[in-house]
């Protein structure tokens, strides 16, 4: 996947005046910024899929553009504009930076649990519609062309058990990986797997198993780091 497909800009018509100077908010929307760096953490840390950020992105999509068609439009004779374009696209570069990481973050995830994703529904629910035609169309077809194809034909069921022992062929996440959170809500006592207690207030930060804190993170009461 290169560069120039990772963002998609058609359909935003919006012009913009060429007497305007660019819009730090257009340039730096620090909510939805703030929000996606957080997401490609979570993301990154996180041994399953989360839920993508499609709101957020689209809205940074949006900015992304609008910031572009700004940019081109100064003056290159002019010494303020030109450190101004500098300044700012240094600042987009960043944005794109961060948008290009966490779908690659994820392209790798689907990539790894291709089988799996493509059974679980709750997993499938949390990608979006390129990410679900990805797995489908492209990740599932080139295991079958490239070597499931010369397997046996009681081989080729990916979702089979071998030899009856219920050892599953599809790999999927692991939930009990250890992952390190910062608590950002007042969560007040939360029982663990073990049936023990710990107080969880904001800015603390803990180990925990990643299944044992799945569900706050899903609510967004606490952040993995």
């Amino acid at each position: 996947m290169s560069d120039d497909d990772d963002f998609n800009f058609s359909g935003y018509n919006d012009r913009i005046s060429a007497s305007r100077e660019p819009d730090v908010e257009a340039i730096d929307p620090a909510g939805d910024v703030a929000h996606l760096t957080q997401a490609w953490i979570d993301e990154r840390a996180a041994p399953d899929l989360l839920q993508y950020q499609e709101q957020c992105i689209q809205r940074l999509l949006a900015k992304i553009e609008e910031q572009t068609l700004v940019i081109e439009e100064l003056d290159p004779r002019n010494d303020t504009s030109v450190i101004l374009s500098i300044l700012y696209q240094t600042e987009l570069e960043r944005v794109k930076f961060i948008l290009r990481s966490y779908l690659r973050t994820r392209i790798s995830k689907i990539e790894r649990f291709c089988a799996f994703v493509l059974q679980d529904a709750a997993t499938r629910k949390r990608l979006s519609r390129a990410e679900l035609h990805y797995a489908e169309k492209a990740t599932r077809q080139h295991y079958q062309n490239s070597f499931l194809s010369s397997l046996p034909q009681s081989l080729q069921s990916q979702d089979a058990d071998v030899f009856s022992r219920n050892l599953s062929m599809v790999s999927q996440p692991s939930l009990d990986e250890a992952v390190f959170c910062r608590i950002i809500d007042d969560i007040g006592d939360f029982q663990l797997d073990d049936y023990e207690t710990v107080e969880l207030n904001p800015g603390q930060i803990y180990i925990f198993r990643y299944r044992t804190v799945r569900t706050l993170l899903q609510h967004r009461r606490i952040q993995l780091i």
